[in-house]
């Protein structure tokens, strides 16, 4: 359980780190079809951490109830 509870953090962390990339690109992007995509793929990258945080909550709540 706590080597899932690992990975999950790391995933946490790459979704973040590209979140920030994505909204980095989308800040020099001089195209505005460009930059909308950038701004997309920055709102998927919230989205799955979100998704990943309440996992890793779940995970933690199950692992201090054993």
């Amino acid at each position: 359980m706590i080597k899932l509870i690992e990975v999950i953090t790391l995933a946490i962390e790459a979704e973040r780190a590209s979140k920030e990339q994505y909204h980095q690109y989308a800040g020099e992007a001089t195209d505005p079809e460009v930059r909308l995509m950038f701004e997309q793929l920055a709102r998927d990258e919230e989205r799955h951490e979100k998704q990943l945080l309440e996992k890793l909550r779940a995970l933690k709540l199950l692992y201090l109830e054993d």
